[in-house]
């Protein structure tokens, strides 16, 4: 079997000749040129934006029952008392778990407590566990 010859390899390419602009990230740019290709955001969107990261907190548990309808009738009654607080359901097998609250320090917590058991929710109680938080970024 007779051998093909290989074709000559143009080594003249010099990737230093090209004159591409450099990475964003190198000259100071926002990342978010990076990410989305675009070079200043839309107006649409602020300078300052938020975004939600969870972190550990305090939230406060309302009520804990293995029946699903208890739970439910709870949870509904929660998001009706508690408008401006995230209200949660958790299942924790076998228990429902009714919690409000996304709080950061101790201190707000026992103050949702307070509130909480002046809605005559007799069972409930402060739970360290994790808590979305919202983030300010600064684009720059």
């Amino acid at each position: 079997m007779a051998q093909e010859r290989m074709a000559d390899q143009d080594e003249s390419f010099d990737p230093l000749n090209l004159h591409e602009p450099s990475l964003p990230i190198l000259d100071g740019s926002m990342i978010y040129e990076i990410i989305t290709d675009i070079k200043e955001p839309d107006e649409r969107l602020c300078r300052d934006t938020v975004r939600i990261v969870e972190k550990t907190g305090w939230k406060v548990q309302l009520f804990s029952t293995t029946d699903f309808y208890k739970a439910d009738t709870v949870y509904f009654q929660a998001v009706d008392d508690f408008i401006e607080e995230e209200v949660v359901k958790v299942f924790n097998s076998p228990n429902y778990k009714i919690r409000v609250g996304n709080c950061t320090t101790r201190e707000s917590a026992e103050e949702l407590l307070r509130r909480a058991l002046d809605l005559k929710y007799r069972d409930a109680w402060i739970i360290r566990t994790s808590v979305k938080v919202k983030e300010r970024l600064i684009l720059y």
